[in-house]
């Protein structure tokens, strides 16, 4: 694991399992939306995906599982950034199959039953994957390296997620546009209208996008995309107090 990260964001030792533990421990609609705002957009197309950067991925895997499902293979490269070394933590003890990792098996399940792709070859694809695991701080410059090197762009549930400043947010946007080749698919999940979030008793920051300001935004961070599929859900448990009131989807090709 490469580690570039000095320990200057509230975000350094986010707690990993307690967010997994709260959005991700089973299959709601908010999951199935998710999964399938993926690998429904993959499977309809013949895009490549051969290399795929998640970009702030937190401590979760299931964007990557999801597109697992399409592509069906291990990948060639795949680079997995957080700022938080817990996050990191939470990945690699996934993908050396420790005791301790996080349970996967409600998304792994439904994507045999509803995609058709086997649960075992899935796991084993991805771990079987050759992986560049980055702590970085996307408040940093772009590293050369990563520039116009993908096919896929993942990134979820970050720019509006991490920031409550509108530059901010325009300035994690831009940098999507600056990783994938020309043509490469773009995977972007939001929460709606949030003024911030609380994982284990601790308040993080959000900046509050929906469907009608998204687009603006990325315009203004010079995203230009093809092929856009847009979907949204409603919160699916608001009493319980998630942080925000529906989730959105936007996967499209970044133009040339």
């Amino acid at each position: 694991m490469t580690n570039v990260t000095a320990p200057t964001s509230e975000f350094y030792d986010f707690p990993a399992r307690a967010y997994l533990e709260k959005y991700y421990g089973e299959m709601g609609t908010e999951n199935v939306a998710f999964a399938r705002s993926i690998s429904d957009y993959l499977c309809e197309r013949t895009a490549p995906t051969d290399s795929v950067i998640e970009v702030a991925g937190g401590p979760c895997l299931y964007s990557l599982l999801s597109l697992m499902s399409a592509r069906r293979l291990p990948f060639e490269h795949v680079t997995f950034t957080d700022i938080g070394w817990k996050n990191l933590r939470e990945v690699e003890s996934w993908l050396r199959d420790e005791p301790s990792k996080f349970d996967y098996s409600p998304l792994l399940q439904w994507l045999e039953s509803e995609i058709g792709a086997d649960a075992d070859a899935l796991a084993s694809f991805l771990r079987d994957s050759t992986w560049e695991m980055a702590g970085f701080d996307w408040r940093e410059p772009v590293p050369a390296a990563w520039r116009r090197r993908y096919d896929v762009v993942s990134c979820h549930f970050f720019a509006e997620s991490a920031t409550n400043d509108e530059a901010e947010l325009v300035s994690f946007l831009r940098k999507l546009s600056e990783l994938g080749r020309p043509g490469a698919t773009l995977l972007t999940s939001f929460i709606c209208r949030s003024d911030g979030y609380r994982i284990q008793g601790r308040d993080f920051p959000a900046f509050g996008v929906d469907q009608s300001n998204i687009f603006d935004y990325l315009e203004r961070a010079g995203v230009a995309l093809e092929d856009v599929e847009v979907r949204t859900v409603a919160a699916e448990n608001p009493q319980s107090n998630p942080g925000y009131d529906g989730l959105l989807f936007v996967a499209g090709r970044l133009s040339d």
